[in-house]
């Protein structure tokens, strides 16, 4: 498939003409059918099943006829999705188990390298050059692929890398100080912990060097891509500009918008996205829907119409930064999480909204349980700023009401109760949902 970085083309994104994206991803899907009918056990029956032959591939454009897998066909199967020997494996990592148990993926070399490319190209979206010297706040262990994906990405770029990891808030400002980053990468909510010591302790952040934010693993914009609450706490905090990203350990990609902040860049010669209903269909050029995922250049694991249960829309106008690649809009939701309101659907992101957006609110934490067999029961455990009490908790539950069309249990809770259930023992990302009903909805 790939040996190594030298083989990427490394070419621009930012002036690929539609002609030249189609016939980037046309070579891209020929190479990937052939070669899992006939390296991986699984799509070698998952494909023959649907009568395909490896002879005859069809066409990218009639990829809507192919049959689909999901987490849990990956998760049962995992060994027969693997295309090389062990021999040739030189990484294992493993998904954080958001939506169940953990998915566990495997890495060659060539996967390492497209990694590494996977991440240059998205921080060239975030107009990151190899001038920068980036402070790394996440974790490169515990088999976590985002960490070590962002470093190949940096030294990929030419960029200085600084692997502070997800340690002291203290020691990235002393950080700050000493080595002087112009970007750093790191969870949302991290970041604003960060800068609430940088207040503490009279640190000006605004005033240092830093003037780029990558934001992983949690929203910083709305649905309708402006920045929420917490991004625009980041921006104003730190001075700094906020790109947000989204990513997938099965997929070995991640995407990163651009300055313009309208949606995260594609990257054709590695992805190609759909979106469709629950029920399989395609949705219309535009329309929310569930994201299926085909891997290109993938050489252990690469996976064919993959459904990610993550919800978003596909965009295909032209970006103002001058890429002509789909872009994807912020998540919507993920397909597990989906709640059930009185014969009414929605997802938690749509009370993250509000939630928000509400100045009072110190933290916050959604618990949704079974009431019925067509409804489900939310309960949203709140920590209110300093002076404020029952009189805001009756304005969220009004603002909830006339926004999100629910109106949920608010309870009060310690900000210690909720830091335990938002970063339960063991856990690698800060959930602001959790989900106790005992059976999944379909």
């Amino acid at each position: 498939m790939n040996a190594c970085v030298s083989d990427f083309a490394r070419r621009q994104e930012e002036v690929f003409s539609l002609e030249q994206i189609g016939s980037i991803q046309e070579a891209a899907w020929l190479a990937l059918y052939r070669y899992a009918f006939e390296k991986s056990p699984f799509y070698g029956e998952h494909l023959k099943a649907a009568g395909l032959s490896p002879h005859s591939p069809p066409s990218l454009a009639d990829m809507g006829t192919l049959p689909m897998t999901d987490k849990d066909c990956l998760s049962e199967r995992t060994s027969e999705f693997i295309c090389v020997p062990d021999r040739q494996v030189v990484d294992v990592v493993t998904t954080s188990g958001s939506t169940g148990h953990p998915l566990v993926a495997v890495l060659t070399e060539a996967d390492l390298n497209r990694l590494g490319y996977n991440e240059y190209l998205s921080f060239r979206c975030a107009d990151l050059t190899a001038e920068d010297r980036v402070l790394l706040a996440v974790t490169l262990d515990r088999c976590f692929m985002a960490g070590m994906a962002y470093f190949l990405g940096l030294r990929t770029l030419g960029a200085s890398v600084i692997r502070v990891g997800a340690s002291l808030p203290a020691m990235h400002l002393e950080t700050i100080q000493r080595l002087k980053p112009t970007a750093v990468v790191g969870v949302p909510s991290f970041l604003r912990l960060v800068a609430q010591r940088a207040s503490e302790s009279g640190f000006d952040l605004v005033g240092s060097s830093v003037r780029k934010l990558v934001c992983i693993g949690e929203p910083v914009r709305t649905t309708s891509m402006e920045l929420n609450k917490i991004g625009r706490d980041l921006e104003a905090c730190w001075g700094a500009k906020v790109f947000s990203t989204y990513g997938s350990t099965e997929l070995a990609t991640s995407l990163c918008e651009c300055r313009a902040g309208l949606g995260n860049h594609i990257h054709p010669e590695l992805l190609y996205l759909e979106t469709v209903d629950e029920q399989g269909n395609p949705t219309a050029p535009g329309e929310e829907g569930e994201l299926v995922a085909t891997t290109f250049r993938m050489e252990a694991m690469p996976l064919i119409r993959y459904r990610t249960g993550d919800y978003a829309r596909l965009i295909s106008e032209p970006c103002p930064c001058g890429r002509l690649t789909q872009r994807i809009s912020p998540i919507l939701g993920r397909k597990n999480h989906k709640l059930k309101v009185k014969g009414a659907t929605l997802f938690p992101s749509t009370l993250q909204v509000v939630l928000e957006a509400c100045p009072e609110l110190a933290s916050y934490v959604i618990l949704v349980r079974n009431e019925s067999d067509l409804s489900d029961h939310i309960e949203i455990k709140v920590c209110w700023n300093a002076g404020c009490g029952e009189h805001t908790a009756r304005l969220l539950r009004d603002r909830l009401q006339a926004e999100a069309k629910v109106v949920p249990t608010i309870s009060e809770a310690s900000a210690e109760e909720i830091e335990s259930l938002q970063m339960p023992e063991g856990a690698r990302k800060r959930r602001f949902f959790v989900d106790l009903r005992t059976k999944a909805r379909e």
